[in-house]
């Protein structure tokens, strides 16, 4: 059995590979790995999508990179990575995410050079897809489905209850519209509309926008607020 795990694991041991991540130690981990199981691979750390340029597209056979960017960028770069992945078609794309954007990513980043693995998930995953890229790995981690599994069974008994009110505030900054306006918009003064939104992430026990935000992408949130799958949010 473990035969068959080194044979995987090297399958390329001439790998050339790209990393972009905000974790000093991801970059760190995989470097010291790469260079020690398979001193003939190369890794290139980059810092943001700027340095994804032809040059080094064109030289390299897999790139690691994370999905956890604030909600307002993250369709950014879902677009300029489908534009990356039709031009460089011979790159494997391995992307790690948190489990509330798996549906976004599977919907608009996968195909079959692409891998899917949880921001969670353990090096030796990553290192396994990075020098088999081009073999059987999983394409959706089993540790992604695990966690979307337990965050759509915890949605399931999340019980929202919110007002008419609330709700509707809620999808109006789903849209992207400023308290301000939502309060011109329905009348109202500002410190109602204001309130109606606390109120809200008090009910969803959510305590900054970030987490609203992440909440109105989650399935949940995109049934209760009405969201097509398509555009949710922004």
């Amino acid at each position: 059995m473990q035969e068959s795990k080194t044979r995987i694991f090297l399958r390329n041991p001439f790998c050339r590979a790209a990393i972009m991540s905000k974790r000093p130690l991801m970059c760190e981990g995989l470097q010291v790995i790469m260079a020690e199981k398979a001193p003939q691979s190369s890794l290139v750390l980059l810092s943001d999508y700027s340095q994804l340029t032809p040059e080094v597209l064109l030289q390299i056979d897999v790139v690691v990179l994370e999905l956890d960017s604030s909600l307002q960028e993250i369709f950014n770069e879902c677009e300029r990575l489908n534009s990356l992945q039709n031009q460089y078609r011979q790159v494997h794309w391995i992307i790690t995410l948190p489990a509330h954007l798996t549906n976004i990513a599977i919907e608009r980043l996968l195909t079959s050079r692409t891998s899917l693995l949880s921001l969670h998930e353990p090096m030796s995953s990553i290192i396994e897809h990075v020098f088999n890229s081009g073999g059987e790995v999983e394409r959706i981690s089993r540790l992604l489905l695990q966690e979307k599994a337990a965050q759509s069974t915890s949605a399931e008994v999340v019980n929202t209850n919110l007002t008419f009110s609330e709700r509707r505030v809620l999808r109006l900054i789903s849209k992207g519209w400023q308290l301000t306006q939502i309060a011109t918009l329905l009348e109202k003064n500002y410190k109602t509309v204001s309130a109606q939104k606390s109120s809200a992430l008090r009910r969803l026990s959510l305590k900054s926008d970030a987490e609203m935000y992440a909440w109105m992408i989650s399935e949940q949130g995109m049934q209760e607020l009405n969201l097509s799958p398509q555009n949710p949010v922004m």
